[in-house]
C-alpha cells in the first residue's frame, strides 16, 4: 500500500497537472508563431472563436482511472493596474479516489493585453496537498518575466517580444490556421524559464470523444524540455487532437510514458 500510494503521489502531480495542464498549454502555445504579426494588432472581438462566459471541461484519466476534471472558462475584460486586460482561468482538481493519496484543487489565472499578443500577469494557487501561491509579472519595458512564491522573489527572467504564459497561449492557438503549418516553434514561459518549443503537424483523423465527434489535427511535440517521467521514459511519446474549425478546439492529449497511459479529453462546452 505505502508502494502503491508513494508512485501515486510522485506521478500525479506531474501529469494530473503537468502532463495535461501544463504540457497541453506549453505544447499549444508553440503553434502560435514567434512575431506578432499585424492581423493579431488588427483583431477584434468578433472575429475571436471565443468570448466572455465560455467555459471548457476536459476529464483527466490515468490508464482507466478518472483521475480529475479541468476547467477553462473566459472572464470578463478587467484591468491589472490601468491596462485593461482579457482574464482567462483554470481550475484542476483531482477526484475523489485521487484526493486519497494525493489532492490537487489550483487556480491558474492569466491576464494578455487586448490584442492578445502578450502576457500581462500570470497567477498560480494550489490549496491541495502542496501549497503554492505563485505570481508571474511581465515587465515588457524591460523585457523580463518577474517570478514570485508567496512574495519571495526569484532572480527575473529574459523573455522575447511576444511571450506568453502557458494559460494565455491556450487561447491565442484557437484563431491560427494549422492547414498549411508542418513544423512550429514558438517562445513560452511559466517565470522560471523560457525556451522555444517544437511540434509538427503528422496528419488529419475524425476521433469520438464522449459521443461527439470531430475532424482534427493529430499533432506531436518535441518533449525534449519537458523534465519529469519524460526524462525517466524511454521513447516518451505526447499526442494532441485540435478539431479543424473555426474553433480550434483541443479536444484530447494523450501520453505514454513510464507510469501508463493518461489521457483527457473534452467533455462538455458552455
Amino acid at each position: 500500500m505505502n508502494k502503491i500510494k508513494l508512485k501515486w503521489k510522485r506521478a500525479l502531480p506531474n501529469f494530473v497537472i503537468t502532463g495535461f495542464f501544463f504540457l497541453m498549454l506549453l505544447f499549444l502555445s508553440f503553434l502560435c508563431g514567434s512575431s506578432v504579426k499585424a492581423s493579431d494588432k488588427e483583431a477584434s472581438e468578433n472575429q475571436l472563436p471565443f468570448s466572455p462566459g465560455e467555459q471548457l471541461v476536459y476529464q483527466i484519466r490515468w490508464e482507466t482511472i478518472e483521475a480529475g476534471v479541468a476547467s477553462f472558462n473566459v472572464q470578463p475584460v478587467t484591468k491589472v493596474g490601468e491596462q485593461p486586460c482579457r482574464h482567462f482561468s483554470l481550475k484542476v482538481e483531482t477526484s475523489p479516489l485521487v484526493d486519497v493519496f494525493y489532492q490537487i484543487r489550483d487556480q491558474f489565472d492569466s491576464y494578455t493585453n487586448l490584442d492578445l499578443n502578450r502576457s500581462v500577469r500570470y497567477s498560480k494557487k494550489e490549496t491541495g496537498s502542496e501549497q503554492r501561491d505563485i505570481l508571474v509579472q511581465f515587465d515588457w519595458e524591460q523585457g523580463v518575466a518577474r517570478y514570485s512564491n508567496f512574495n519571495a522573489p526569484r532572480e527575473p527572467i529574459t523573455i522575447p517580444p511576444g511571450t506568453f504564459d502557458p494559460l494565455a497561449a491556450f487561447y491565442k492557438i484557437r484563431g491560427m490556421d494549422l492547414g498549411d503549418k508542418k513544423e512550429i516553434k514558438f517562445p513560452i514561459t511559466d517565470g522560471k524559464k523560457c525556451f522555444m518549443g517544437r511540434a509538427t503537424v503528422v496528419g488529419q483523423e475524425t476521433i469520438t470523444c464522449f459521443n461527439t465527434t470531430y475532424d482534427t489535427y493529430v499533432i506531436e511535440p518535441e518533449v525534449i524540455h519537458f523534465g519529469g517521467v519524460f526524462e525517466k521514459s524511454d521513447k516518451p511519446r505526447l499526442r494532441f487532437w485540435i478539431t479543424r474549425d473555426e474553433r480550434r478546439l483541443p479536444v484530447r492529449i494523450q501520453s505514454k510514458v513510464i507510469i501508463g497511459s493518461i489521457i483527457g479529453e473534452l467533455v462538455s462546452i458552455r
